[in-house]
């Protein structure tokens, strides 16, 4: 059980940490360009991949996902609906989103890009 909550916080430093750096970044798209990567999404690249299709097997695949399932996703991940897994990381993530954040997120990762 503590292993388990140490490899849980361990899990969740890495993320918070590589999310501020992402965020900071100043190689991230003009949102103002035409399918431009919105700058809220820079949160989601360490784990999903830069282009929503991540390395890992045990992160889902954000490309192509239909977007309104993406938007209800992160609104659930928002309220504390959705548990388990790595729901405690993503809540932190996407606590502070607005909604137009949330709806470019799911637009963007669900369009082609």
């Amino acid at each position: 059980m503590m292993r388990s909550l140490i490899q849980t916080a361990s899990v969740t430093a890495a993320i918070v940490i590589a999310w501020s750096a992402l965020s900071t970044s100043e190689a991230l798209a003009d949102d103002t360009q035409k399918g431009a990567m919105p700058t809220a999404a820079s949160q989601c690249l360490s784990c999903h991949g830069t282009n929503g299709n991540p390395a890992l097997k045990d992160v889902p695949i954000l490309l192509g996902q239909q977007p309104l399932y993406l938007e209800n996703a992160i609104r659930a991940y928002q309220d504390g609906r959705r548990t388990g897994g790595q729901a405690l990381v993503m809540h932190e993530i996407v606590k502070d989103l607005s909604d137009a954040d949330i709806k470019a997120i799911a637009t963007w990762f669900g369009g082609t890009q």
